[in-house]
């Protein structure tokens, strides 16, 4: 992330309100908050040794300004929904585990010397779902919502009330190219208002079909 600049595409304001869906342990909340010292963020982790990590991760940083939540995001409000945690890869877990086939494919034959296939071993969590505009401050604006939810982006943006989008600025959006989903998602950016570029992460082996969506708000 810090090598390649792959957040970097465009600027925020001064004091940015940021949502991290997706938070892992941290490292895109630790990013923000080092290029904008006076940003609050919520960041979202639903696996609880993993969040318990991210909660270390600002405490040892000295950080203030971010707020974390325990729950995953999804189109609807569920209590009780089984992820697949995998210790050695944390910021693969997801909630659709059977898509993470084509990696393990891609990273045999790249890496046959690699243990891929016990990186790969996992655990079912039952975690909550929630939609994000549950989660929103009210009236509060979005300078910038990331989404890196191994699967479930398109279900995080379907979370989000028709009256929240026009106060959410800019999205960073992570996307598998599976069975058409990067036109999927980012024909409905389009269609809510937002001018979109794409970009292969640059931290995923070009194979694996992996891809930044950027989203900015019409007239910004």
């Amino acid at each position: 992330m810090y090598e390649h600049g792959c957040y970097d595409s465009f600027s925020l304001p001064d004091d940015p309100f940021v949502l991290d869906v997706g938070a892992n342990i941290g490292m895109f909340s630790l990013y923000t908050k080092q290029r904008y010292p006076t940003a609050e963020i919520i960041a979202f982790e639903p696996i609880p040794v993993t969040r318990d990590i991210l909660r270390r991760n600002i405490a040892l940083h000295g950080l203030t300004g971010i707020t974390v939540e325990d729950c995953a995001l999804g189109e609807k409000a569920e209590n009780d929904v089984v992820f697949t945690h995998y210790p050695r890869l944390p910021g693969n877990s997801t909630r659709y585990p059977e898509q993470k086939q084509l990696q393990i494919d891609v990273c045999l034959r790249l890496y046959p010397e690699d243990d891929t296939i016990e990186q790969h071993q996992g655990y079912e969590v039952h975690v909550p779902v929630d939609r994000l505009s549950r989660r929103l401050p009210a009236g509060r604006r979005v300078d910038l919502l990331k989404v890196d939810v191994e699967g479930a982006e398109y279900e995080v943006l379907l979370g989000i009330d028709a009256a929240d989008w026009p106060r959410i600025d800019r999205l960073i959006v992570e996307v598998q190219d599976l069975d058409g989903r990067l036109d999927l998602i980012c024909g409905f950016l389009r269609d809510k208002g937002y001018r979109t570029e794409v970009g292969p992460s640059p931290m995923v082996e070009e194979e694996i079909l992996t891809f930044l969506v950027t989203a900015v708000r019409e007239g910004l």
